[in-house]
Formats: C-alpha cells, sequence, structure tokens
C-alpha cells in the first residue's frame, strides 16, 4: 500500500471530451482506432495503416509501456553509440535487439523542464515547468492519455526533480519517490542509488493487477553524486579518459563564477567517476529487465531507454549540466525495444518531444493535437520515411539561458539574448571546436530562421533572441510547487541548490 501523498486523481481541468474519447477508443478494436477517430475535434492525424504499420501496431496492441530515464547520461558515453569503454554492457546488449536512435536530443540540459517535455510533447517554453513551477492542470500528459486508455499508470523516481515535489507526475495513478526510497537506505544520502527503487520495482510488479501498465522509472545514476559500487569505481579510476579534449567558453559567460564553482574531484578522475556511475546506471537497467522477464511481462512490453540531459565536463568551459546546449549536454541515447520487432539503427534526428505522439500512434490511440509539438516517430520506424526533423531545438537554464538549432550539419547556438551566436559545422568538426558563422553567413540565416518559426509557436515566445532590443516577455502567472525542507535537501545533495 503506497501513503495517501502517493495517489494522484486525475486532474478535473482536463476537458472532459478527450477523457470520454480516449477512454472510448480503449474499448474500439483495434483495426478501428488505427485511423482519426470520428468525433474528436483536433485530433492528431495517427499514421494511416500499411503493412509496416499494421504489424508494429500488431505487436503493441495489448502491450506495457515501460519508460526507464537514466538522469545525465550522454550518448557518447554509451558503448552502443562507439564510446570504447565498457561503461554500459546491459545497454549494448538490449540494443542488439531494440530500435537505436542515434542523433536523438533533448530539449533541455536539466531534469525537471526535459522530463516535461518528455510528459507533455512540449518545449520548455511552453510547458514552463522550470525553476519551481509545475505542469499546467490543464494540459494533456502521457499519464492522463494512457490513463484514459486502460492503463494504469505508475511512476517510479529517485530524482526529487522529477518527483511531485516539483510538480512532476502528479496524474499518475501511484507514484514511489524518495519519500519511499529513503526508509529502505541507512542514510537519507543514499536515496540516489538504484538498489532500492528496483526493490519497489519488483515489489509492485508482482502485486500488480492484470490490466496494461506503463510505468515511467527515473533512475539518478550517472548523476551525482557518484555512490556506485567500489568494483565499479576500480574500472576506470586512474586511467586516462577517452577522446576528452578540454575546451574554454565561446562566450563571455556572466556566470562563469557559478559554472566554475561547481565542486568535483580533478580531471581526469571525474570523468572516471561518471563513467564507473554510468556503469551502476547500466546494472540498473540490467536488473529491471531481470524483473521484467522473471515476471513475465518483458516480452510483453514496449520498453524505452533514454536520458533527461548529458553532462559537461569543460570541454566547452561548462561544468555539470543545466547552462549549455553543445551535444555533451543534450544529445542523449534513445532505444526502444518493441514485441517481435526486430534491431533498426536509425540516423534521422529525434528529440525527446517525439516520445508522446510516437506512443499514441503506436498505440492506435487518439490524442489531441493541441500543444503537441513532437512528431510521432511511426513512419520512420515502419520505414515509410527517412527523415523526421530537419532541425531540433534545445535550451537551457541561466541568466540569460542559451539556445541550440540543431541539424544533421549545423549546430547553431544562440547566447546572451541573441547577442552572441556560434555556428559549428558538425560533420568537419564533430567536437564543436571552430565557430565559423562568419564563414557561413547563408547557413546562420536559414537556421536563424528555423528559429524564429520556433519561437513564434511557444506560449512564451523567445523574440528578444532574434532581436536583442526585444525585452524577454514575463512568465504567466502560476501556482509554484512548494519545496519542504526535506526537498531542499535533496536537491542540495544533487547539486540543483546551493
Amino acid at each position: 500500500m503506497t501513503s495517501p501523498h502517493h495517489h494522484h486523481p486525475l486532474r478535473t481541468s482536463l476537458p472532459a471530451l478527450i477523457l470520454l474519447l480516449a477512454a472510448a477508443a480503449a474499448l474500439v478494436p483495434a483495426s478501428l482506432r488505427r485511423s482519426h477517430l470520428p468525433g474528436l475535434e483536433r485530433s492528431a492525424p495517427l499514421t494511416p495503416a500499411s503493412p509496416a504499420v499494421d504489424a508494429l501496431r500488431d505487436a503493441a496492441e495489448n502491450a506495457n509501456l515501460v519508460i526507464c530515464v537514466i538522469d545525465a547520461a550522454r550518448a557518447d558515453h554509451v558503448g552502443c553509440y562507439g564510446y570504447p569503454r565498457g561503461t554500459t554492457t546491459n545497454i549494448d546488449a538490449l540494443a542488439q535487439e531494440s530500435l537505436l536512435f542515434r542523433e536523438h536530443f533533448s530539449q533541455y540540459a536539466s531534469t525537471k523542464p526535459s522530463v516535461a517535455s518528455l510528459f507533455t510533447s512540449q518545449h520548455a517554453d511552453t510547458h514552463l515547468a522550470y525553476e519551481n513551477r509545475p505542469i499546467d492542470d490543464a494540459t494533456f500528459t502521457l499519464a492522463k492519455g494512457l490513463h484514459a486508455a486502460g492503463f494504469e499508470t505508475v511512476m517510479f523516481s529517485s530524482n526529487p526533480n522529477a518527483a511531485p515535489a516539483m510538480g512532476l507526475g502528479l496524474d499518475f495513478d501511484e507514484v514511489y519517490d524518495q519519500k519511499d526510497v529513503e526508509p529502505l537506505v541507512k542514510h537519507w544520502e543514499k536515496f540516489t542509488l538504484p538498489n532500492p527503487l528496483l526493490t519497489l520495482i519488483e515489489g509492485w510488479l508482482k502485486r500488480r493487477h492484470r490490466e496494461r501498465f506503463f510505468a515511467y522509472i527515473h533512475f539518478d545514476p550517472p548523476h551525482q553524486p557518484y555512490l556506485q559500487p567500489p568494483e565499479m569505481t576500480r574500472l576506470f579510476a586512474g586511467k586516462r579518459a577517452p577522446n576528452f579534449v578540454p575546451g574554454h567558453f565561446e562566450f563571455p559567460v556572466g556566470d562563469r563564477k557559478t559554472l566554475e564553482s561547481y565542486a568535483h574531484p580533478p580531471l581526469p578522475e571525474w570523468i572516471n567517476l561518471y563513467d564507473a556511475n554510468l556503469r551502476f546506471a547500466d546494472w540498473a537497467v540490467g536488473e529491471l529487465t531481470r524483473l521484467l522477464r522473471e515476471t513475465g511481462a518483458l516480452d510483453n512490453t514496449v520498453l524505452i531507454i533514454t536520458s533527461d540531459h548529458g553532462e559537461a565536463f569543460g570541454e566547452h568551459g561548462y561544468l555539470w549540466h543545466e547552462r549549455g546546449v553543445y551535444d555533451e549536454l543534450v544529445h542523449i541515447p534513445l532505444l526502444i525495444r518493441m514485441p517481435g520487432t526486430p534491431r533498426n539503427d536509425f540516423t534521422a534526428l529525434t528529440q525527446t518531444i517525439d516520445l508522446l505522439p510516437t506512443i499514441f500512434d503506436l498505440y492506435g490511440i487518439a490524442y489531441p493535437s493541441r500543444g503537441i509539438q513532437g512528431t510521432s516517430l511511426l513512419p520512420l520506424i515502419a520505414g515509410l520515411e527517412d527523415t523526421v526533423h530537419d532541425h531540433v531545438i534545445s535550451r537551457s537554464d541561466g541568466q540569460p539561458p542559451s539556445y541550440l538549432v540543431r541539424s544533421q550539419n549545423w549546430s547553431l547556438i544562440l547566447w546572451g539574448n541573441g547577442t552572441w551566436r556560434a555556428l559549428y559545422s558538425v560533420r568537419s568538426d564533430p567536437g564543436q571546436r571552430r565557430n565559423v558563422l562568419a564563414d557561413h553567413p547563408g547557413v546562420a540565416k536559414t537556421m536563424l530562421g528555423q528559429f524564429r518559426r520556433f519561437a513564434r509557436t511557444q506560449r512564451r515566445p523567445p523574440l528578444e533572441f532574434l532581436d536583442p532590443g526585444i525585452r524577454p516577455l514575463p512568465l504567466p502567472e502560476t501556482g509554484n510547487a512548494p519545496l519542504t525542507a526535506e526537498d531542499q535537501k535533496r536537491l542540495r545533495a544533487l547539486g540543483y541548490l546551493r
């Protein structure tokens, strides 16, 4: 039994029409659900039926959904993304039977707004769930839509930035978070360990009802503090970190003192500890896979492994995360293991906000188009299309924040309300070392046009990044998530409060 504060009934502000029709959709045979539902106004169009699409939907028709986030995992430190160290042996094995998305990007270089983007398919400038602001009550989310379609919904998180304390997960049927983890460990500081969360997951899986379920699982590793077992630390201790080249800030960073004051071990030992903690996260993914297999759920589950953001070690001056948008901070892994679906690799640009429309499209469940900013990946997976986006957008914290406009070939970074800009050719310069803005004004103009179109579609449009003379718009009024003293203590332990 969970304590009363862990039961979160659906909020009544979601339009009743959407809830009723989405619930009814779950009762309609799959063959009739695989297109636009009659009567659902402003519903997003599902991918038209075809043999390949039908095969994918047949495989997922009664399947559970598990999304597993390993916090702060940058793609280029994962084995199946080319990293030469043995950091992710379990994930690499899983990749051999999964869909692997090689050019996948986070919407935000910090946990809370990134997870909010995953839950809502919205950029942070629309959902506005950063700092201590919650997701707006009326916003359509994964948990709301899947609950209405007949899924049990449950959230397991050992990160307070991805939990009801910070206004995320309030629409799940059940939530297990730090308040449940801490009684299972001897010292509260160890709430970041994946072991107690796995204990809670195992207990829930064994006593769960027989309905389909959606489980969101958020492991803290490889996020600081690095508390992996000693044998994992010894794997990389004292060794030279592969492919690491330190760098400097491209821009006159106003919060340089803040960025440089994060407590950390000397490089490269910091990277060695990160890699050891990533190995701990990989162990947790292996244990999760084992639990799903032993409880008979794995072969009837769509299993998604991803991250919320990456981690910087000074490649461009930035340390930790939150404050930059270079690839080490926003290029993240994405694997999708689907029942009866062979492995495949995709190099098309994808982003976190694509997961929600992909999931509803895959299950053949109608969902509202209003507010959805991602694109379904089902046509890509089915082989009907080769591309999804010509560019993706990410942003960071900071005063002011940074924005990334990223294409397959180019990376444009906007900093200081657009006063400072940098352009990198990621094909010839994958480390993003040489600012070639002056050499390619046409490319920069095209990518600024893409940013302009993005900015104009946001609830709080960041137009000041196009014209520094424009004053930033104030944030709309909304209730803040109240932080208790215990919540603040946990966030401080993770480095989010100073």
